[in-house]
């Protein structure tokens, strides 16, 4: 008899309803601390105002951390994030190295002799127009002969309004022998007038630039 009372004591505390929201079992897997890489509060009281359950503490002895501290005891200077291994470089999700060449003469010449990784697939080319006509039409026109709208200017009121001059031609003579390699060292680094990309568009995506822009040569 007293076991029964008991249960049914023990499930109605569990129940919720208008103000009464229950009792809540194992709150810390609710309420578990958020690591959030970019932030280090490493004071154990901030956010003491918000907090509603007995956070565990790393002090012998003391209260518990209050809400807002996200700081991992664990680590050293109890950072969220470790330090990555010495000499640890970052590779993309392709598992490509950094792009290292410098800006400047030799770095342009070096990159004229780089390979594209990426195969000349229907799709590689499709998604390359696509990326092109983001980035690139506006300049350099949608044949690559340098008169976008904004090389070219715009007709407002009968005025030209926008000109940009000095655009390149792709199918100019001068031009119709630089690699794909260049052109991706270009759309990273910019040249003469035009301005660098490589903040705004990922390697894979200058690749795929540059795999379409040789197609508009042809």
């Amino acid at each position: 008899m007293i076991t029964g009372v008991s249960a049914a004591v023990l499930l109605s505390s569990c129940g919720a309803g208008g103000d009464d929201q229950g009792t809540e079992y194992a709150p810390n897997m609710y309420h578990s601390v958020a690591y959030e890489p970019y932030s280090q509060i490493t004071d154990e009281d901030a956010g003491r105002w918000v907090t509603s359950i007995d956070y565990p503490t790393s002090v012998e002895g003391g209260e518990g951390h209050a809400e807002y501290y996200n700081s991992n005891r664990f680590n050293p200077h109890r950072m969220n994030m470790r330090e990555p291994a010495p000499n640890t470089v970052k590779r993309n999700a392709q598992g490509w190295l950094p792009y290292r060449l410098p800006n400047d003469s030799t770095g342009l010449r070096l990159a004229s002799r780089l390979k594209n990784p990426l195969d000349s697939t229907a799709e590689v080319v499709a998604a390359g127009k696509a990326l092109y006509e983001m980035y690139c039409d506006h300049c350099h026109g949608p044949k690559g002969e340098g008169n976008g709208k904004v090389a070219e200017g715009v007709e407002v009121d009968g005025t030209k309004k926008g000109n940009y001059n000095g655009v390149p031609n792709y199918k100019s003579d001068a031009l119709k022998k630089i690699t794909e390699g260049h052109i991706f060292h270009v759309i990273t680094y910019g040249k003469n007038l035009m301005w660098p990309h490589g903040s705004q568009i990922s390697p894979e995506d200058r690749w795929k630039i540059a795999k379409y822009v040789k197609t508009l040569q042809k």
